[in-house]
């Protein structure tokens, strides 16, 4: 269906040029402005089969350092994600004929991230161990996230509303792409150490560090609205309105430090939607 509906706009796009006159040629075009979005979703998981020290499931350190017989698939975890607005800029060149105009670009946005823990539960979705506050361990957890960065090249069809003569213009359009999205000083550290007793002896091999970017490559798809103001027939300043839908981001990361050795996990970034609002200028060559 979404294959079919930008068929028959090129197709509108294009009847509609016919009639407002074969006027055309080609452009280059400057836009940035800010970026906001809706929190995002993280998801993540591994294979760690180990009940670790001060939890339910390992009620005694020794049956711990002898591997616990109380095994697990693994674990997973949520994360919620605020955003803070950030920016975007994009450069590109196209060609107009009448009032359909197609352009192929390069779009660069940042944003800082947030982390708010959601859950944890097994591999197989059963309810993780839980803590005892009388065991005399003490766990340290610390969980921090950067920004995400996205570069995509994209290519876009706009249609113009009024005809060409027009001095102010608005215009719609749609476009798909691929994309490089990037989450940076993606950073998780537990700490194990012993407080009290029945607490006894170092637990620092528990120990987990993960510090490390992320990165995928997803498609996308955008939605445009905006309008120019011609200031001199080469020159067009104006304002565009996007929505950009991504795909959901899926990278592998690795432990620096942790109990099981070579151990990786999957993370999965969801709701990636970005809407931006930019300033733009249009040089007619």
């Amino acid at each position: 269906m979404k294959l079919l509906a930008s068929i028959l706009l090129f197709f509108l796009a294009a009847n509609l040029s016919t009639a407002y006159g074969q006027v055309g040629g080609w452009y280059v075009e400057l836009g940035a402005g800010p970026a906001f979005s809706g929190d995002l979703a993280q998801e993540g998981f591994n294979l760690d089969s180990f009940c670790y020290p001060g939890f339910i499931c390992c009620p005694d350190l020794d049956g711990c350092n002898n591997n616990n017989p109380n095994q697990f698939s693994g674990y997973r975890w949520n994360y919620q994600i605020p955003t803070d607005p950030g920016f975007a800029f994009r450069v590109g060149a196209g060609r107009e004929q009448g009032s359909l105009r197609i352009d192929l670009n390069i779009q660069y946005s940042a944003r800082n991230l947030q982390q708010i823990f959601s859950r944890i539960a097994h591999l197989d979705e059963s309810p993780a161990p839980q803590f005892d506050p009388n065991s005399g361990v003490q766990v340290t957890t610390i969980a921090t996230i950067g920004r995400l960065r996205v570069t995509s090249l994209r290519i876009n069809t706009f249609l113009d509303l009024l005809p060409r003569d027009r001095t102010f213009r608005p215009y719609l359009g749609m476009g798909t792409g691929v994309a490089r999205a990037v989450v940076t000083d993606l950073y998780y550290e537990e700490r194990y150490s012993c407080t009290n007793q029945p607490c006894v002896g170092d637990l620092s091999s528990y120990d987990s560090l993960q510090d490390e970017d992320l990165a995928d490559v997803v498609l996308l798809a955008s939605g445009h609205a905006g309008f120019e103001y011609i200031l001199t027939e080469k020159i067009l300043a104006g304002v565009r309105f996007s929505y950009t839908l991504l795909q959901d981001f899926n990278s592998q990361g690795e432990y620096t430090t942790h109990r099981v050795e070579n151990l990786t996990n999957t993370t999965t970034f969801s709701k990636l939607n970005l809407l931006s609002t930019m300033a733009t200028i249009r040089y007619r060559l």
